[in-house]
């Protein structure tokens, strides 16, 4: 087994807006915090996987396939290349160009540098436990089905060289309009992980967080915010890495399919408003119909097929999806073996679960017919169980 880690800073080297309220439309400088790319590579003797996770809200396609492509002449002619992003909205803005350029030579020159080694036999263990000391539902009178923190780790002769950590919850602390660029709880937790233990690589994956945030745990939108409920993974964390974990011979086994997604604008009840939404809610869901009415005006951007792929470690095992899924598609995999992962592969629109009907935000943008849904449910269990 040849393995390799590695991080690179990209804050934008020039003034950016930040990307993921529809209000943030001032360029900005100053950075809270520093935002990362946070490399992992394996190799064994059938497959080579790299996996790059981003503190960004979410890149499109086009950029993994173009580091895809580059990285293969430099590291394995079948490189399998995963992008994933941390859904930070207050990242650069990855609409703009210049920034997409920007992350995709310094994220190759940190790949096409980075110290990959032969380490032999490896093993990786996996365990997932419920919490919602972050987020829960950002929906009110909706709970969220399934919240959960997953936890990978892989050792070499028992010594711990990387932990992998997904958890389902929108890194939305802030105000839309903080000025400042911040990697939000996933940064602040991995800082604390990399302070605890310098020679040990962490990176951080965003689950089904469609229907959850912080919205109804935050005690503020302050940064004193972002610290507490990093702080609580954090702690989380700690309890599961003392747990007794399960080694398994780490293998590799990537496949991936390109799935065909059906679309339809089905009439929204505006009658059917909900009492009891809060200020922020209402605020969405007008958002939602300017959304709604973009989606109709330029049928064209709709996503006409989707990447779904899925690194299997030998047992334990991800699987990686663009949309922005609610967090019931998290129980359509087996959560003793499988994570899912998505804002990757690309960027795609929220999904809401198949037969339900909320009158929210996320509705506006979820255009996905039934049968697309049931489709996309039949790889996850096929997959993930």
């Amino acid at each position: 087994m040849r393995f390799g880690t590695s991080k690179t800073l990209i804050n934008a080297p020039f003034p950016v807006r930040q990307y993921g309220h529809i209000t943030q439309v001032t360029e900005l400088t100053e950075y809270h915090d520093d935002l990362y790319a946070r490399l992992l590579y394996l190799e064994d003797e059938t497959t080579a996987w790299l996996h790059i996770s981003a503190d960004n809200i979410e890149f499109e396609i086009e950029v993994q396939l173009e580091l895809e492509h580059a990285l293969k002449k430099v590291l394995h002619p079948n490189l399998h290349v995963t992008l994933s992003c941390t859904h930070s909205h207050h990242c650069c803005d990855s609409t703009n160009q210049k920034y997409v350029r920007f992350f995709i030579e310094t994220v190759q020159n940190c790949a096409e540098h980075m110290m990959i080694e032969e380490v032999g036999d490896l093993t990786i263990s996996y365990t997932t436990s419920p919490f919602d000391g972050v987020g829960k539902s950002r929906i009110s009178n909706h709970e969220a089905e399934s919240l959960q923190v997953d936890y990978f780790q892989i050792k070499k002769n028992g010594k711990n060289l990387a932990e992998l950590i997904i958890h389902n919850v929108h890194p939305t602390v802030l105000y839309a309009t903080t000025p400042y660029f911040s990697a939000e709880y996933p940064g602040y937790l991995l800082k604390r992980m990399d302070d605890a233990e310098p020679d040990v690589f962490h990176t951080f994956m965003n689950g089904a967080a469609g229907d959850t945030s912080t919205r109804f745990t935050r005690s503020s939108q302050t940064y004193d915010s972002v610290e507490l409920l990093g702080e609580n993974l954090y702690q989380k964390v700690l309890t599961m890495k003392q747990e007794k974990l399960n080694d398994v011979p780490l293998k590799l086994n990537f496949k991936s399919t390109v799935l065909p997604m059906e679309h339809q604008f089905n009439p929204i009840d505006m009658s059917k408003m909900p009492q009891n939404l809060t200020e922020r809610e209402i605020e969405t869901i007008g958002y939602g119909q300017i959304m709604r009415q973009r989606l109709k005006d330029h049928p064209e951007s709709l996503k006409k097929e989707v990447l779904f792929s899925c690194i299997n470690f030998g047992g334990p095992r991800i699987i990686f999806v663009p949309n922005e899924m609610f967090s019931w598609y998290r129980t359509q995999v087996d959560d003793k073996s499988c994570a899912l992962v998505c804002y990757s592969n690309g960027q795609a629109p929220y999904i809401t679960a198949p037969g339900v009907y909320l009158l929210t935000y996320e509705t506006f943008t979820d255009t996905l017919t039934d049968e697309t849904k049931h489709r996309l449910v039949s790889v996850l269990n096929q997959w993930g169980k």
